[in-house]
């Protein structure tokens, strides 16, 4: 059985379950919580079933024991059951699992529980754990009425209609918050109706659009402009495309010209813009082409960020001066936001906030500043925020700096929140190693790793928050009591390791712990000059510290510039450039990838130019996977996905990475595994038939693991269909039936082939016809009741269990017809001429036997010195002669020609000939006009004329062609080759009309004229017959040399309307109409024609018109008498057996008729099942449904529909067989 409920697995323990009786099943299910540790988590369920359930509950790593840990309860107010677990520790993090069992079967469901850690220490100096608490739920709370405060415009109500059509495109993740947001409660049949209306649109946008595809929802980018796009291609370009918004047409702009709403095609994309976004611009905006909707996204007024005209600057304040931030906004807040290192701040004498009655300047002033002050201002204005420095100049700065602690002054407050003092000195530094727990992380610093030339002195201090810490230090794991040049220094907070002169020794990797305070960093002691400094590159990790310090000794002023990727560096929020009369430092406050690569520092004075090169590494974690994922199988067992390397591995190789999946639906991922970084593919085998996932994959490497690359939704392919066959095969054909056979796919899918479906067509149509109502089994099938003489085309699918597959190729065209005789010898086989590299034949047609006409002739020859027959022709000869070419002089070959038909090849007419041989006798010349010559002179007027006469003669003679009885005009060309002549005018006109004379030389010639008819004469029109008119004309002039003449009379009903064909082949000037309707006009046109084409029409000038006359008529009213209008119930369309594969549903209907309209139950082997849940009964307007949700093999056996009303009542029946 199938729960309502999604995630809900029901298992029945009996086949028949007795009536009001039922399985457990979950009204409610356990949702998956996320708690932070310390707190009690609540798991709340509520089940039903007759009888009660009762209910389990369990996890999946350990047991529930402990009853003072695990506490479950029943509420009887709400029928919720509820698990209780109290004092959350991290090893509750599990699948816990609700079980609700009874007599009858067994459902349950999983949720997840995750915890967080919670965080350890104070939040600043000398901060009290609760405080913390404190100042983060005030923040919520401000951050809160904030939102209250900056209330959006409402939305304007929006009618169902665009609601259903945000639905249709929208996320289906998106689905429950539409809902939510639009009142829309029934979720199943919200998605019935979206299944229905998506059917309905695509048959629309099919009308309209040749493809629609890759839609992107509305986003609105950094400069406050709102953007959607699609991709789409348009049957008709002129179609015009409409943007709305909540259901008003807006007016967009194409070009360059600046607009609100701009409309920017790109190839097939479509890109719509809103510029210049406020919060009156949030609402729907749907996309239309024509009347037909394409897409709708939504603008929501959360998502439109503040914009500030004049966001926060960074400011310098002496100490105990009043420091002033000021900012300008696009969009007015009245209330806005304050922090201070995301503490929020309320007006006082300290802070002085002021904002402008327009809501849109306002100001932050900070009196008497000191180093607390110092720090990262925001203002937040609900949907944006802007920020800035506060930087104190303090005394205590200048003099770290005198003695040679290089701090961070451009950011005095680290990643923590803090002001660092640990540095390095005379050498390159990077920030390395941590400091943690009670003493170390709230107040102080770490040490920091330092890089020297051999004999300078080196320096390693770190600073902690109490006094009372005693600090060890420790040099490369081994614990430091004494050392040459070595001295350990205390001075309140601060712990120093100082080395007077560096040495090899020295260098190595420094510890220092004090308590649970434990930090660490690295000395390098180098040998080499400073201008071989990159070859030794400085590795730090992102995120840290970095200074870079090189000293220098020269005649002043020294001016020195740092340099990187050929720009020189300046001082912003994170790098630093600070320079002494001996030394000049380089100090990034928290690096990053972008940070790698050679720098340069250039020293300059009035002696010359010195040149440094340094190099800086950072390593970080990998950038995630190249996307996107790609689904490279996916079947009803296993889906492989597949990846592309990061573009960035953060410095280091990368190891590994991690493939998760996420089930559609659900909260938790799953971890599938892991794949060595040579492999970019991964393929899991746990799938379930027709289930939808989600996916996504890490990189991991030495330093931490990537953010994920997520997929869009992949579904796992239900049962395979089987393949398509290969053409069918023609075996016979008589006059009403086809033979046919095939062979089995390659491909059968997931299951035996049961059988195939036959389908034929007339060739030229394509529409497909079924042969057979049911799959045939065997692999050969003989087709009947065909039209004789009717050319058809076969084509089969196979069936298996997951239902037809795709259908073959069409077999190829087979006339219905009984089989006919080859033809006959050709007669008169002789050669003609010949040369000495040639041979030309001539014969004559074979009799016809049976229609059964010649499509061509065969002709091969047989050289003496062989016994093998070769054709002289790819092609088949269509003509009565042909020359045979490439032969030897005075060669000796027997010739053969065969007639062709549709009967097959005909006897073969044979004879022996010699290249460059006389002919036997002197032939005289003659035409050789027959059939074939005037089938191929058939052209149409205004296109190329090619008029070719075949002749023979020997010798050949001399053609001359005559128009009219003179010479060609200039335009015509005249080709005479291989004993056939040809006329080639490249251009008709009617000028070219007229009697053309083929004349062959020796005075034997034969003349044949070809003309293009003259038009027809004058027309009259009589009505000899009532309601009957006759056509009669007077002849065309060509009439007097063409034999072959005809006419063709067509009417039209208007003067501009579609003239129609009424007489064809009329050879006579004489035609009756007599289907003459009284009172319309009718135009009537004869053209004359013959074989070369027809004339220019002649039409008559005044309608033809028969006046109707009005009927005279009485109406005799009768009394009118009541009518009976009761009807017993019928059945217009009964009820049809249904074969359904189990699990899927099954809809069975009927269509009913009766007054008054039938009462309609449905029974099921005679039981009612009316009030039966597992089925759903629908009828509208006498259309009755009966739906079988999730087919199992309980529901197999008949059905029965009753129809009763107070006349009489009527009975369908009909099967339910379910399949496997």
């Amino acid at each position: 059985m199938k729960s309502s409920i999604p995630g809900v697995a029901i298992t029945q323990f009996v086949n028949d379950i007795p009536q009001g009786c039922s399985t457990p099943d979950f009204e409610k299910k356990p949702l998956s919580l996320t708690l932070q540790e310390g707190k009690n988590a609540i798991f709340r369920a509520v089940v039903k079933g007759v009888p009660a359930p009762e209910v389990k509950w369990s996890r999946t790593q350990k047991g529930m024991d402990d009853p003072a840990k695990y506490e479950m309860s029943f509420n009887s107010a709400t029928n919720e059951f509820i698990l209780q677990i109290k004092s959350l520790v991290l090893d509750d993090s599990d699948l816990y699992r609700c079980c609700a069992v009874n007599a009858y079967g067994e459902a349950s469901c999983s949720a997840g529980l995750r915890i967080i850690q919670g965080r350890t220490g104070s939040f600043g100096l000398h901060r009290p754990l609760w405080s913390q608490a404190v100042l983060k739920k005030t923040l919520q709370n401000s951050k809160k009425m904030l939102r209250k405060r900056v209330a959006a415009p409402k939305p304007k109500p929006l009618d169902k209609e665009a609601v259903w059509q945000l639905l249709l495109h929208a996320d289906r993740r998106d689905y429950e918050k539409i809902c939510m947001k639009y009142g829309i409660a029934d979720f199943r049949g919200m998605l019935r109706k979206l299944q229905e209306m998506r059917k309905d649109t695509e048959s629309e946008q099919d009308k309209l659009i040749q493809s629609l595809k890759n839609f992107e929802h509305i986003k609105v980018d950094k400069e406050g402009n709102a953007t959607f796009s699609l991709e789409m291609e348009l049957k008709n370009s002129n179609s015009n495309v409409y943007l709305l918004k909540d259901g008003e047409r807006l007016r967009y702009g194409t070009g360059d010209e600046y607009r609100k709403h701009c409309l920017r095609r790109v190839g097939r994309r479509y890109y719509f813009t809103v510029n210049d976004v406020q919060p009156e611009d949030a609402g729907v905006y749907q996309v239309r082409v024509e009347d037909v909707p394409v897409f709708s996204t939504e603008l929501d007024a959360q998502a439109i960020p503040a914009r500030f005209r004049q966001p926060l600057s960074d400011v310098r304040c002496a100490e105990a001066g009043d420091a002033e931030f000021q900012c300008v906004l696009c969009t007015p807040c009245h209330q806005p936001l304050w922090l201070h290192k995301s503490h929020p701040l309320q007006a006082s004498d300290k802070h002085q906030i002021s904002v402008t009655p327009d809501g849109l300047t306002h100001k932050l002033t900070v009196r008497n500043v000191g180093p607390s002050d110092s720090g990262l201002y925001t203002l937040d204005a609900g949907q944006g925020s802007s920020s800035a420095w506060l930087l104190v100049e303090c005394e205590w700065l200048a003099v770290g700096c005198s003695h040679g602690v290089l701090g961070q002054t451009e950011t005095p407050y680290g990643k923590d929140g803090l002001t660092p003092h640990a540095s390095g000195q005379l050498g390159q530094t990077g920030r390395s190693g941590s400091l943690y727990g009670p003493g170390g992380l709230p107040g102080g610093d770490g040490l920091a790793t330092v890089r020297v030339l051999k004999g300078e002195p080196a320096e390693l201090s770190c600073t902690v928050s109490k006094d009372n810490v005693t600090g060890t230090w420790f040099k490369d794991g081994l614990k430091l009591t004494s050392m040459d040049g070595v001295v350990f220094e205390k001075k309140g907070l601060v712990h120093k390791l100082i080395i007077n002169k560096a040495e090899d020794i020295h260098a190595g990797k420094y510890r220092f712990e004090g308590g649970d305070v434990k930090t660490e960093a690295s000395i390098f002691v180098d040998k080499v000059l400073l201008k071989n400094l990159t070859s030794v590159p400085t590795v730090a990790k992102a995120g840290e510290g970095v200074k870079l310090r090189i000293p220098f000794e020269g005649r002043g002023p020294i001016r020195a510039a740092w340099m990187k990727d050929r720009m020189e560096l300046g001082d912003d929020t994170r790098i630093r450039v600070d320079k002494t009369d001996t030394c000049t430092t380089l100090s990034i406050s928290s690096c990053d990838r972008r940070d790698c690569g050679d720098y340069k520092v250039r020293l300059k004075n009035d002696s010359g130019v010195l040149e440094i090169n340094l190099k800086l590494v950072v390593i970080d974690k990998p950038q995630p996977p190249a996307g996107p994922i790609k689904i490279v199988d996916s079947s009803a067992n296993n889906i492989t996905i597949q990846w592309k390397p990061p573009k960035d591995d953060g410095g280091k190789p990368v190891q590994r990475y991690l493939v998760e999946r996420q089930q559609v639906g659900r909260n938790d991922w799953e971890i599938l595994g892991e794949t060595p970084r040579s492999c970019t593919s991964f393929t899991m085998n746990k799938v379930e038939e027709e289930m939808s996932y989600y996916f996504r994959v890490r990189a991991m490497n030495a330093e931490g693991v990537s953010d994920a690359l997520e997929s869009g939704e992949v579904k796992a392919a239900g049962k395979a269909s089987p393949g398509a066959p290969d053409p069918p095969e023609i075996i016979s054909a008589s006059r009403d039936t086809i033979t046919i056979s095939w062979k089995a796919p390659c491909k059968t899918g997931t299951s035996q082939i049961m059988g195939y479906m036959v389908q034929k067509r007339k060739k030229g149509t394509v529409t497909w016809l079924p042969v057979t109502n049911v799959p045939v089994k065997d692999k050969k099938l003989k087709v009947t009741s065909l039209k004789k003489g009717v050319q058809y085309e076969f084509r089969v699918a196979a069936v298996n269990a997951a239902g037809t597959g795709q259908p073959s190729d069409p077999s190829e065209p087979a006339f219905a017809r009984d089989p006919t005789k080859s033809p006959g010898q050709v007669q008169d086989l002789k050669v003609s001429s010949s040369d000495s590299s040639s041979v030309t034949l001539t014969w004559n047609k074979p009799e016809v036997q049976d229609g059964n006409d010649v499509k061509g002739y065969e002709v091969e020859m047989r050289r003496c010195n062989s016994l093998s027959w070769t054709k002289c022709f790819t092609l088949p000869a269509e003509s009565t002669s042909c020359r045979v070419q490439g032969l030897q002089a005075r060669e000796k070959l027997f010739l053969r020609v065969r007639a062709l038909s549709d009967g097959g090849p005909g006897e073969a007419s044979e004879l022996q000939a010699c290249a460059g041989a006389a002919a036997a006798a002197v032939v005289s010349p003659r035409l050789l006009i027959d059939d074939t010559v005037k089938s191929f002179l058939v052209i149409k007027a205004g296109n190329p004329i090619r008029v070719k006469i075949p002749f023979e003669g020997s010798p050949e003679p001399v053609v001359t062609w005559l128009k009219d009885g003179l010479p060609l005009p200039s335009r015509a060309a005249v080709s005479t080759e291989d004993g056939s002549s040809q006329l080639l005018l490249r251009a008709a006109e009617y000028s070219d009309s007229g009697t053309y004379t083929v004349e062959l030389g020796d005075g034997l010639g034969k003349r044949e004229t070809f003309n293009i008819p003259q038009p027809p004469g004058a027309i009259r029109l009589e009505e000899n017959v009532p309601n009957t008119v006759t056509v009669t004309w007077d002849p065309s002039a060509s009439e007097q040399w063409e034999n072959n003449l005809y006419y063709t009379v067509l009417k039209r009903e208007s003067q501009k309307g579609l003239w129609h064909v009424l007489g064809d082949l009329i050879y006579n000037n004489k035609f009756t109409f007599t289907r003459v309707v009284p009172g319309r006009d009718y135009y009537f046109r004869v053209v004359a024609k013959n074989e070369l084409g027809a004339s220019h029409p002649s039409e008559t000038v005044q309608p033809w018109r028969i006046l109707k006359k009005k009927a005279e008529f009485r109406v005799k009213t009768q009394k009118y008498r009541g009518v009976n209008q009761n009807q017993h119930p019928r059945f217009l369309v009964p009820l049809k057996s249904h074969v359904v594969v189990m699990g899927s549903e099954c809809h069975m209907s009927c269509a009913v008729g009766g007054h008054p309209p039938p009462k309609i139950t449905w029974y099921k082997d005679s039981r009612d099942l009316s009030r039966d849940p597992n089925y759903f009964c629908t009828n509208d307007f006498g259309v009755c449904s009966l739906v079988v949700l999730g087919v199992t093999k309980q529901d197999e056996g008949e059905y029965m529909v009753e129809a009763s009303n107070e006349v009489g009542r009527a009975f369908s029946k009909a099967f339910l067989d379910p399949s496997i």
